[in-house]
């Protein structure tokens, strides 16, 4: 499933590093509380009992309903119909799945992806139907919730986060709503995640941290709006960045 900031191309690495540090039997599951497309979830859901939530309304409906099987994707898409669905009210599973699916980068309605395929022979379309029917037979062993992610008071939870990334000097957007963004709170997204670490394992995807956070994985990859691995590396001014996975030292203490 295309969707912007997704970690489809890293998430064999950081389940591995987690894997590494942290048994299924020194924990009592999973929570990932901005779960995206679910492309690390899915591979943890194997041996976990977990826990998705993400604050973005549409996005858990589509979850739900690819969970119990009654999601029935459209057979057709038009820059109109693309419309027209962006105008539904949510919660609403088709939302999701046309606002991220057909959406250029995977970025929830920024524009209707199809225009921009520069003679490209793709069917976004039939991608994300593909990508809906490969995960909908794999998600029995999670429980959904639509939250903020500082709602949730976790204990002896495997945890990783995956938050809007702090990699530039404007304030980052936050999608709290289906129509609005809002600023994302750095300050307080570390200061939840020192209080989570005291009795969690607590993993945060970042390029950069705080000082009493400790860097356990790092990886140069190209950030792109481009989610396919044929075109993802053409345009050279978009440039490589290191990818990062951080511990609390209180995560850490527990893990060397």
């Amino acid at each position: 499933m295309k969707y912007m900031g997704g970690k489809y191309f890293l998430a064999k690495d950081i389940v591995s590093i987690m894997n590494k540090y942290v048994s299924v039997n020194d924990v009592d599951g999973y929570l990932e509380p901005f779960c995206g497309a679910m492309s690390v979830l899915m591979k943890m859901n194997k041996t976990y009992k977990c826990i998705a939530s993400d604050y973005h309304p549409d996005l858990i409906e589509l979850w739900k309903e690819i969970q119990s099987n009654t999601f029935i994707p459209p057979t057709e898409m038009t820059e109109e119909i693309y419309h027209n669905i962006k105008q539904l009210p949510s919660p609403n599973a088709l939302k999701a799945f046309v606002g991220f699916g057909c959406s250029f980068g995977g970025k929830y309605f920024a524009g209707y992806a199809d225009k921009y395929k520069n003679g490209k022979n793709e069917n976004y379309l039939q991608e994300i139907t593909n990508s809906i029917n490969k995960k909908k037979n794999k998600l029995s062993n999670i429980e959904f919730h639509s939250c903020s992610y500082d709602t949730w008071n976790p204990t002896n939870k495997l945890i990783y986060c995956d938050p809007p990334y702090q990699i530039t000097k404007f304030p980052i957007k936050y999608r709290t709503d289906t129509v609005k963004y809002d600023i994302f709170d750095n300050k307080h997204f570390w200061d939840i995640m020192r209080k989570w670490s005291k009795n969690n394992y607590v993993f945060i995807s970042e390029t950069s941290a705080p000082d009493d956070f400790i860097k356990v994985w790092s990886k140069p990859t190209h950030r792109s709006a481009s989610q396919s691995d044929k075109t993802r590396y053409k345009n050279k001014s978009e440039s490589f960045i290191e990818e990062s996975l951080y511990v609390h030292k209180d995560t850490y203490q527990k893990i060397i």
